[in-house]
C-alpha cells in the first residue's frame, strides 16, 4: 500500500507539478554526467531556456562563485571558466528555487529551501577542505536530501494541511507522516533521486551506505550543522556538531567554528543573489563580533511616549517577522518588453573574446565555435531567433542543428531544406556565394524567386540575415537570424556584426582544423 502511494506521488510531482525542474535536471544532469559530451552540449542545454541563462549568468557572478569578479557575460564563458560540474549545481540550484514559488505552504517550503542551501554549502566547504575529488557532487548530495519533502509541501494541497495538523501532537516528524500518508517523506526523496538520476552519492547518503566514505560523511554532517543551527548557534547539539566537524576535518574547534560560521554566511548571499530574500533570511547566520567600543554614561530622562516606543519596538523585535512570497526572479517578468534580447555590446565583445581564448587554448570544437557564435548573435547584437543549419554528409540538404529562441521546441530538429547548387533557395545561393546576405522585407525580383516556402515558414516572412560557415574552403552550413517575433527593424550596424560573427567563426574554426 505504501509502495503504491509513493507511486502515485512520485507519477504526480514529476509530470505535474515540477516539470520544469524534471526537464532542467534530466538535461543537465545528463550532459554533466555524460564523460562524452561537450562542454558546448552543456551551454546549448542553457541557452535554450532564456530565463535560465539569465539566473545561471547573475549566479556566476556571485561572490561565491566569482571570489576574483572576473566578469563572466555568456554562458559559454561560465561553463568554459566555471566548468560543468559547477554549472551543473548552478543550475539545479536556480531550478529548485524556481519550482517553489507559488508553493501553497510557503512557510515550510522556505525553511526546507533553506536548510538545504545552508547543508550543501556546509559540506562543499568541508570536502574542498579535505581536498575530495567531487565537491560539486558534494554540494548537490546535500542540496537535494530532503527533496522529498521540499516537493511534497510544494504541491501537498490538503495533504500537507491533514500533515501539518499532524505534527503539532507527533512526538516526531516521521510518525505524523507515516500516519497521515502511509510513508516516510525521506522515502519519497530516494525515490525521486533514483526517478532523476542525480547521483549515487544522493542515493548513497539517503540509504546511510559507506557511512566511513568522506564524501557520504560531508553530506550528513553538512546537513547535521544546517538543522541543529536552527535552534542557535550556541545550543548544546550544535556544539557537539562542531567537536564531530573538527575531528573530521582536523581542525581546532576555533578553526571549526569559523568555517561553519563562514559557510553558514555564504549560503544566506547565495539564496539572496537568487532572489529569495524571503529564504535567504530564514539561514541562521552567527552573530557578527563587533568591536568592542568605550563605555559612556549618559544620564537620560525618557519621557512615557518615548519609553512606550522602546518598548514597542523591542516586542516587536520578539515577533517572528512572516515569510514573504519570494519576489520573481528576472525573466520571469511578463510582457513582449522583457521577451527579447536586446542589443547588447559588451555580450558582442564578451563573446568575441571567448572565441579568441577558444582557439588560443587549441581544445576547442565546431560545436563550441558554434555555440559562442549564436550566443554572440542572440543574446549580444540582439536578434528574436538564430539557427545554424548543418550541411547533411551528401551535401543535398540542410538540416537544423542548433537554435536559440525558437517557442516550437521540435521545429529547429525537424528543419530541413534543399542545398542544391542549382539555387533552388537562398541557402544553396549563399553556399556558392559564400557572403553573408541581408534579405529585406520586400525582396528584389533576383531574390524574391529564392524565397521558397519553407523558408518563409522559417524566418516568419519578414527580413533576415543570413551567412554561410566554413572550414578553411568547405562550407559545412548556414547561420539565419531575424526579429519578426518582436517586430523590431534590422539596421546596417546590426548586419555588420552579424557578418564580422560570421567572420570570426570561419577564421576560428579554420585555425582549429589546423589552417
Amino acid at each position: 500500500m505504501a509502495e503504491k502511494e509513493i507511486d502515485l506521488w512520485v507519477t504526480r510531482l514529476v509530470q505535474a507539478n515540477m516539470p520544469i525542474f524534471t526537464r532542467t535536471v534530466e538535461r543537465v544532469a545528463a550532459m554533466a554526467n555524460n564523460e562524452e559530451s561537450s562542454l558546448s552540449e552543456l551551454a546549448w542545454s542553457i541557452l535554450e531556456d532564456p530565463a535560465l541563462t539569465t539566473q545561471v549568468l547573475k549566479l556566476a557572478n556571485s561572490i561565491y562563485y566569482n571570489p576574483y569578479s572576473k566578469r563572466i557575460n555568456t554562458v559559454s564563458r561560465a561553463v568554459m571558466r566555471l566548468g560543468s560540474d559547477t554549472v551543473k549545481e548552478i543550475c539545479l540550484t536556480i531550478s529548485l528555487i524556481e519550482t517553489v514559488l507559488s508553493s501553497r505552504h510557503k512557510e515550510k517550503v522556505a525553511l526546507e529551501i533553506a536548510r538545504a542551501f545552508h547543508a550543501a554549502v556546509q559540506a562543499k566547504k568541508m570536502a574542498i577542505r579535505l581536498d575530495l575529488a567531487e565537491p560539486e557532487e558534494v554540494f548537490i548530495a546535500a542540496l537535494l536530501t530532503r527533496i522529498g519533502n521540499i516537493a511534497f509541501w510544494c504541491f501537498a494541497g490538503e495533504a500537507g494541511d491533514r500533515l501539518e495538523s499532524a505534527m503539532l501532537y507527533a512526538e516526531r516528524e516521521d510518525k505524523a507522516e507515516m500516519e497521515v500518508l502511509g510513508f516516510k517523506l525521506e522515502r519519497l526523496t530516494l525515490r525521486l533521486s533514483h526517478e532523476w538520476k542525480l547521483s549515487d552519492l544522493l542515493e548513497r547518503a539517503l540509504q546511510n551506505k559507506n557511512g566511513t566514505d568522506p564524501l557520504v560523511h560531508s553530506v550528513r554532517l553538512g546537513y547535521a550543522v544546517a538543522q541543529a543551527s536552527e535552534k542557535g548557534w550556541d545550543c548544546p547539539q550544535i556544539i557537539e556538531i562542531i567537536k564531530e566537524a573538527g575531528d573530521f576535518l582536523s581542525l581546532s574547534e576555533k578553526e571549526t567554528t569559523k568555517t561553519l560560521h563562514e559557510s553558514a554566511r555564504d549560503a544566506a548571499e547565495i539564496t539572496e543573489s537568487c532572489g529569495a530574500k524571503s529564504i535567504s533570511r530564514l539561514v541562521p547566520r552567527p552573530a557578527e563580533v563587533s568591536p568592542q567600543l568605550p563605555v559612556q554614561t549618559i544620564e537620560i530622562k525618557p519621557t512615557a511616549k518615548i519609553t512606550e516606543s522602546c518598548e514597542a519596538k523591542k516586542s516587536g523585535l520578539l515577533i517572528p517577522r512572516p515569510v514573504e512570497a519570494t519576489s520573481p526572479l528576472p525573466g520571469q517578468i511578463a510582457g513582449d518588453r522583457q521577451k527579447y534580447p536586446k542589443p547588447d555590446p559588451g555580450v558582442q565583445l564578451c563573446s568575441l573574446r571567448d572565441l579568441s581564448t577558444l582557439v588560443a587554448s587549441g581544445r576547442g570544437d565546431v560545436n563550441m565555435v558554434l555555440s559562442i557564435v549564436l550566443e554572440g548573435i542572440y543574446r549580444g547584437i540582439g536578434m528574436d531567433r538564430v539557427m545554424f543549419s548543418l550541411l547533411t554528409p551528401d551535401r543535398q540538404h540542410l538540416k537544423g542543428k542548433y537554435g536559440l529562441g525558437w517557442t516550437d521546441d521540435g521545429y529547429v530538429e525537424s528543419f530541413i531544406t534543399s542545398a542544391n547548387s542549382g539555387m533552388l533557395n537562398i541557402f544553396g545561393f549563399l553556399l556558392n556565394n559564400r557572403k553573408p546576405i541581408w534579405v529585406p522585407q520586400k525582396p528584389d525580383n533576383f531574390i524574391k524567386p529564392l524565397l521558397t516556402e519553407e523558408l518563409s515558414k522559417l524566418t516568419g516572412g519578414g527580413p533576415f540575415f543570413a551567412m554561410p560557415i566554413a572550414i578553411k574552403t568547405v562550407a559545412i552550413g548556414i547561420i539565419c537570424a531575424d526579429r519578426s517575433l518582436s517586430g523590431l527593424e534590422l539596421d546596417e550596424e546590426s548586419f555588420e556584426s552579424f557578418a564580422f560573427f560570421g567572420q570570426q567563426a570561419n577564421m576560428s574554426l579554420s585555425s582549429l582544423a589546423g589552417g
